[in-house]
């Protein structure tokens, strides 16, 4: 399976780099995180990357298909 530039950013964090990630994200769609979730969307944020580096590792078979967006 091919992925977009976004998707291989989004695999390529580490668990230090999701809580940036995630307040530079939410800032670039105009989300305010209320202070009391800040640790629970980025505990979510850093398992959906590991959730979807499972996937994409199981979808390897497919690379020559074409790269579809990632929408986080």
């Amino acid at each position: 399976m091919a992925i977009d530039a976004a998707l291989k950013a989004f695999l390529d964090l580490t668990d230090g780099d999701v809580a940036a990630y995630a307040d530079a994200r939410a800032a670039e769609i105009g989300l305010t995180l209320p202070e009391p979730t800040l640790a629970a969307v980025r505990e979510n944020l850093a398992l959906l990357r590991t959730q979807t580096a499972l996937f994409v590792a199981a979808l390897d078979g497919r690379a020559g298909e074409p790269a579809e967006t990632f929408q986080p």
